[in-house]
């Protein structure tokens, strides 16, 4: 009996619960303009908070019309025809994005160097209408960011800025949210996620890459450009910067967002204010990822560092007695876990410090001191058809490097062997029509200089089913170090 009466007594609470809370809906759950309001999300609330401080950043730059007397303006031409017409200048505007921030007790906005290069007169249009006058007072092309200022009299003391935040400290798969001015729809908000942290994608003119840069699926647009990336807390942590859409087989892909890191903005923004330019620490090296198979040959312990690819000629590298094929475990006690963390380790340092490397040289640790020089414009990489083989086991075939080969690829050197040809799916499936051979050996203590094809013969010749070679190459411009496998 006792339990049946108290079945029946929370039957009755439960129902007694429901009709109250049916009764009071209004009070549980708010007036209709209370539900209005609870829509507020971390979204909205970062999108108001960061919103009224991105402007539009209109752009006039000069156009040079092509001229049909182009084929004919160069110095052959004119010293028989004369000069040709001049090119007719006429002025293209075009949009971009930006973010006021609050430096050192000064209002400026950071945009996208490419937004405003080549730029003769800069608007700043804000979501209340209000209109400024702007110029820029310094950009880095390395990462692709420019500094504006507001330039005429108007007053910028109501004019809102933007937090900067921590990008480490946001976690992948949180929420961000990209705002902007895609193809001139002003403080247009999109929302997707942090997908990962320290990438890097080749830029658009293929001199180089964007390094350190953060992605996300949040919809970035032509018009994004130089627009924030910003945390659930309200906080910029990126500027918006590239977008893929196609694979190098020219298939369609989506969300593929690309925003540089404001550590990286913020790492430059005191020599961008007080000199316009950035000057930059430099090592002289070539230098690539370790892959697990070039971690064992190289005898490292968990796998970590950066191969050396090449030392470039009269560097500060080349003054401290590194070599190619050196790997880099540490810089000043600092381990290095890769490539773009590596970049960013030398870059940022003053020209002229002295910083100490944890190297693996012949599968043994050293340290070497190397005082840092400036970075200029980076050197590129320099180092009748000879005999040839066909190497079945590894499916390539192998030609002496002659100023015929060198000619036909566009290689950067006369030395080496060159790969004319290779099966796709064979083992040496790695390299390409192009590539050019180096060095080779079963470990970096037993390489082997590549200039013959009987040097490769000798070194293959004991190879066994399953050995693994260690190759130096020359691809394009770039020295690397791959594995082939029998």
């Amino acid at each position: 009996m006792l339990r049946k009466n108290k079945t029946l007594a929370m039957v009755l609470a439960a129902l007694i619960g429901i009709g109250m809370m049916s009764a009071g809906a209004v009070s549980v759950f708010g007036t209709e303009e209370g539900l209005v309001e609870s829509q507020e999300t971390p979204i909205t609330r970062a999108a108001e908070k960061v919103g009224p401080a991105v402007p539009r950043v209109e752009v006039t730059k000069s156009f040079s019309a092509r001229s049909p007397y182009d084929l004919f303006d160069d110095p052959f031409f004119r010293y028989f025809f004369g000069e040709p017409p001049r090119r007719e200048e006429r002025e293209v505007e075009s949009l971009g994005s930006g973010f006021v921030i609050n430096w050192q007790g000064e209002k400026y906005v950071l945009t996208n160097q490419h937004v405003v290069e080549g730029a003769k007169e800069i608007r700043l249009v804000f979501k209340e209408g209000m209109t400024y006058r702007a110029k820029e007072i310094g950009s880095d092309e390395m990462i692709d960011v420019a500094v504006l200022e507001f330039t005429g009299d108007k007053s910028t003391e109501n004019i809102p800025t933007v937090s900067l935040g921590d990008p480490e400290s946001t976690p992948i798969g949180s929420w961000v949210v990209a705002i902007g001015n895609p193809e001139g729809f002003e403080n247009t908000v999109t929302a997707g996620v942090l997908s990962a942290r320290n990438r890097s994608i080749p830029k658009p003119n293929s001199e180089g890459s964007y390094q350190n840069l953060l992605q996300t699926d949040a919809a970035i647009n032509p018009g994004n450009s130089g627009g924030p990336l910003v945390n659930m807390k309200g906080n910029v942590i990126g500027m918006n910067t590239a977008i893929i859409r196609r694979n190098q087989q020219g298939v369609p892909i989506t969300g593929l967002n690309f925003a540089v890191s404001i550590d990286s903005v913020k790492q430059v923004l005191s020599d961008l204010v007080s000199e316009g330019e950035v000057t930059r620490a430099w090592l002289g090296v070539w230098f690539q990822e370790v892959t697990p198979e070039m971690g064992e040959k190289f005898g490292l312990e968990n796998g970590n560092g950066v191969l050396i690819s090449e030392i470039i000629e009269d560097s500060p590298a080349a003054a401290a007695g590194l070599k190619a094929g050196d790997v880099i475990v540490k810089l000043d006690g600092t381990e290095i876990t890769g490539s773009s963390q590596f970049q960013q380790e030398i870059m940022y340092r003053e020209v002229g410090e002295k910083v100490d490397l944890t190297i693996i040289r012949n599968q043994q640790k050293q340290t070497v001191t190397v005082t840092l020089g400036e970075r200029d414009e980076e050197p590129e990489q320099v180092s009748a058809q000879k005999d040839t083989i066909t190497d079945e086991e590894f499916g390539l075939t192998l030609a002496e490097n002659s100023l015929e080969l060198k000619e036909k690829y566009d290689l950067i050197t006369e030395t080496g062997l060159v790969v004319t040809k290779t099966q796709p799916f064979g083992p040496g499936g790695k390299l390409r029509e192009g590539d050019v051979l180096l060095q080779a050996g079963k470990s970096n203590m037993s390489l082997y200089s590549l200039k013959t094809v009987e040097d490769w013969q000798e070194i293959t010749s004991n190879m066994k089913q399953g050995d693994t070679l260690l190759v130096r190459i020359i691809r394009e411009t770039g020295y690397r170090w791959i594995t082939l496998q029998r």
